[in-house]
């Protein structure tokens, strides 16, 4: 009978804690009659069982098959022991206390939003739960923002300090429970609750802050400040947010003039998606990706059609100046409690339905996530900020996504979606160094390799200002605590200037690393991150269109053509250089960027006589001071940008005057694509030596601007839109056929654009092209970090 007995040791690693995996094991082997233990270390979840073989293997196959929804089970090593002695064995099976080890292999899950079972615990008054802003299970709830260790238990957690009450104890404690073991789990007797502040005053801690309302009442007082179209601050998973009504166009007009943001879009939180329908349309990947648990902001189009019946039941229009003269709409739903509490109480009293929600900080900061820097930064300029007191141990924004080439694609990847974690094989690295990849300037993100999986941070942000810095070395810091670890290795860009690269610097030297300072091109490193991401590792064709980037030839590269291997590239084509008159200056004024491309071409005079609308202020000594600028290159760097040359392009369409906020031109450009698919026969040159020639497009375009009466210039203005987008994407076709089979891959923030990358998947597949472009991590530079790694990990 023994013969058909074993006892198996099982090693499962991935997103195998906070996500109820050691309840779903225990419940799966009482339910096949097993014994043994299961046990979470820093390195998984391990099992330790014996019965018949054949009920192991099914117990195994239903490990995998029905994990709990949150998890991710990268690997299953199953190990054969000698059976227990009769003495040794245990009765039951049971779940042990977790245990640190000295290394760590197991992911951490990003926060997830509200659970449909802890919905319904908040709006039943039987339950315990009924309207408690921090209710949570195993299956919801934060995870990464109040961790400090692992392995994931709450006493290395910001709840650390909220001492279960004997309700709460037995159900954390119930191996059966949907709470068992859930780390924030609280009620209203033992947990954190929320609390409405007054900030008239400047203040340096929440002690000194007059109190004007706690709990239930607090929520529906900021309602009625809401309703009075005041603005005010709310505190959700990861940061602060501002917040105001989204059908009131004076109040979001009041929330940009205080975060300094004239023109960019916001977006809005609706009360459901039966909500969210009045005012976006889209595909049905894109309102699955709305109501995932992740809850990401979903770029969707905006709907033209709202009928009159609609506005009375969603409370009002949205205020055209919520996200003004562009085609999408950035929406998401309630993920916390007290969101969901929120919009109970505001329409309770009759109030909006839809919420701006805005990150709490000043342009170019990070996320406030405690309550003195909202005060800091908006003191006496918002009417009420609504705090709690569990602790935000990460900052982490909101992630926005949007469905571009037939896939959802990340743009942003913060709460819900990051840490994006990638289990490793069949690489040096499984035995290799503890790296950690510095990332880039802009959109600043920090990659950790590890013995058996690489992992990227969240969004950071832009290491312009001293308090993103700041933010930056705290992540940095916070990884390797987390993980236990001393970096063996640093990875960064090549660019001399970035703060990132001159923190490596720093810490190689005061760390005194043996292993040299690995520097990788940016462009390369966006082509490495779409490899990595897909697990690529043989030779393919990048192409890498983005706004700037160090070149090996120190000028600004922007629109390369890379044939690369996780270790190396060859260039092999790029777009055609022209300079970036007054150099940053020209990021700010396109019409500089146009100016510099005609004067490859023509002359001043030539160019004057051509009176295009974009230089229609410009006087003759601002024409000439720009000439002389131009000529004398010192302060006016060549570059091959894609991104520049679309800022060029929009300002020749006369689309943006001014730049108002980062990718404005693009999207104005993908804006105006979208209104007319007419296409002209416009195309770049490629010569032999791989040289992307714009000239042609302007040759073709220019006559047409300046022959074409006013009635039919917005008409011919929207078809050169789309035939220039059509353009970039045939020339990419292009080249890619003259490699085939190469994989093509596709890296770099203009990448972002939803009708380029549709239109390069529709041509590619056209020619059975082989195409890859990232999906969970962005095409701009937060994916940097990830292809640092990947050149680390298989550097020899």
């Amino acid at each position: 009978m023994t013969d058909n007995i074993a006892r198996q040791y099982i090693h499962i690693t991935g997103i195998v804690q906070g996500v109820g995996f050691r309840p779903f094991v225990y419940q799966l082997a009482t339910q096949h009659a097993l014994v043994g233990s299961v046990i979470n270390d820093s390195e998984g979840v391990k099992i330790d069982v014996q019965g018949s073989l054949d009920t192991l293997t099914i117990f195994t196959s239903q490990l995998i098959d029905q994990a709990p929804p949150l998890s991710r089970i990268d690997d299953v090593a199953i190990r054969t022991l000698s059976l227990w002695s009769e003495l040794e064995k245990p009765n039951t099976f049971g779940i042990e206390q977790s245990q640190c080890r000295e290394s760590t292999t197991v992911s951490i899950s990003p926060d997830q939003g509200l659970c449909d079972a802890c919905k319904r615990d908040i709006s039943n008054p039987d339950s315990r739960y009924f309207q408690y802003s921090f209710t949570n299970c195993t299956h919801c709830g934060p995870r990464y923002s109040i961790i400090k260790a692992l392995p994931y238990d709450r006493a290395v957690t910001s709840m650390q300090d909220f001492l279960l009450c004997p309700d709460c104890a037995e159900a954390y404690q119930n191996p059966v429970d949907r709470r068992y073991h859930a780390q924030p789990i609280s009620c209203d007797c033992c947990g954190p609750w929320v609390t409405l502040y007054d900030a008239q005053q400047r203040v340096k801690s929440s002690a000194e802050l007059p109190l004007v309302a706690t709990k239930q009442t607090a929520i529906e007082q900021l309602a009625q400040k809401i309703k009075d179209g005041e603005i005010v601050a709310v505190k959700g998973i990861g940061g602060f947010h501002l917040a105001c009504d989204a059908t009131n166009a004076q109040a979001v007009a009041s929330l940009r003039k205080l975060k300094y943001r004239q023109s960019k879009p916001l977006a809005i939180m609706a009360a459901s998606d039966d909500i969210a329908q009045q005012f976006v349309e889209g595909c049905d990947a894109e309102w699955k990706a709305l109501a995932a648990q992740a809850r990401p902001i979903v770029l969707m189009n905006k709907r033209l059609d709202i009928v009159a019946e609609e506005v009375t039941r969603t409370g009002g229009v949205l205020a055209e100046n919520v996200a003004p003269n562009v085609p999408y709409l950035g929406i998401m739903l309630p993920y916390t409690p007290l969101h969901y509490l929120l919009f109970d109480e505001l329409k309770a009293i009759g109030a909006t339905s839809t919420l701006v929600m805005t990150s709490a900080n000043l342009s170019g900061m990070p996320i406030a996530t405690e309550l003195a820097q909202v005060c800091t930064q908006f003191s006496g300029k918002i009417s009420g900020i609504l705090d709690h007191n569990r602790p935000i141990v990460s900052a982490c924004d909101d992630s926005l996504v949007h469905y571009a080439g037939g896939k959802i694609r990340v743009l942003r990847m913060a709460r819900g979606y990051a840490p994006v974690s990638h289990f490793v094989t069949g690489s040096k690295q499984s035995t290799g160094n503890i790296t950690l990849a510095l990332g880039a300037e802009q959109k600043s993100t920090i990659g950790l390799a590890l013995p058996q999986q690489w992992l990227i941070s969240p969004y950071i942000g832009d290491l312009d200002d001293l308090d993103t810095e700041l933010r930056y070395q705290e992540t940095f810091n916070h990884l390797t605590t987390l993980y236990n670890v001393k970096p063996q290795q640093l990875v960064c860009d090549k660019h001399p200037n970035y703060h990132s690269s001159q923190f490596a610097e720093k810490y190689q030297a005061k760390a005194h690393l043996i292993t040299p300072l690995l520097k990788v091109q940016h462009h390369h490193a966006h082509v490495l991150a779409v490899m990595a991401e897909h697990n690529l590792t043989e030779q393919v064709l990048g192409f890498t269109f983005d706004g700037t980037g160090w070149g090996d030839d120190h000028t600004v590269w922007g629109g390369e053509v890379l044939l690369s291997t996780p270790q190396s590239y060859q260039r092999v084509g790029h777009l055609r250089q022209f300079r970036l008159i007054g150099g940053e200056k020209a990021i700010k004024e396109p019409a500089r960027l146009l100016f510099a491309l005609l004067l490859e071409c023509y002359s001043v005079d030539a160019i004057k006589a051509m009176q295009l609308s974009a230089f229609k202020e410009w006087s003759d000594v601002y024409f000439n001071n720009l000439y002389q600028l131009w000529l004398t290159g010192s302060q006016s760097p060549y570059t091959s940008s894609m991104g520049r040359l679309i800022d060029a392009w929009t300002s020749l369409l006369g689309l943006v005057d001014r730049v108002d906020y980062e990718g404005e031109c693009g999207l104005k450009l993908e804006q105006a694509a979208m209104k007319d698919r007419c296409h002209q026969p416009i195309s770049f040159a490629v010569d032999a030596n791989g040289v992307i020639d714009w000239q042609p497009l302007f040759e073709y375009a220019l006559p047409l601007l300046s022959l074409v009466a006013d009635d039919y210039r917005p008409a011919w203005r929207n078809c050169l839109a789309h035939s220039f987008i059509s353009a970039i994407a045939d020339v990419i076709v292009t080249i890619g056929q003259t490699y085939k089979p190469l994989p093509i891959v596709l890296g770099g923030g203009v990448f972002q654009n939803r009708v380029l990358v549709d239109e390069v998947f529709e041509k590619a597949s056209a020619h059975s092209l082989s195409l890859f472009c990232g999906e969970a991590l962005p095409a701009n530079d937060a994916s940097i970090s990830a292809g640092q790694l990947w050149f680390a990990i298989h550097q020899k």
